[in-house]
């Protein structure tokens, strides 16, 4: 993945803590802005996930975190992509 995509990913991320304030989201903020690479932004998500679940509700969070976790297309190693559940049903 090369520096624009992740230059791309890192705005997205900043862009949807920014609109909220508070210590703890702005540490996050931090983290993400001096991230080295694509996989400590993947790590990131997270972080970024359960911050904008306690201010704005978990299903709004995972609004706003699906375009973000559509950058990260084939910019990881196969290991590191989303996990597919499967419903164990009998």
């Amino acid at each position: 993945m090369g520096e624009h995509q992740l230059g791309r990913i890192r705005t997205a991320m900043l862009s949807v803590l920014q609109a909220h304030g508070g210590h703890s989201v702005q540490r996050i903020a931090q983290r993400v802005r001096f991230a080295t690479d694509v996989e400590a932004l993947w790590y990131l998500r997270q972080d970024v996930m359960v911050a904008l679940s306690a201010i704005d509700g978990e299903a709004a969070a995972r609004r706003q975190m699906k375009a973000i976790n559509s950058m990260f297309k084939g910019g990881l190693p196969r290991s590191m992509g989303p996990r597919v559940h499967q419903r164990i049903t009998h």
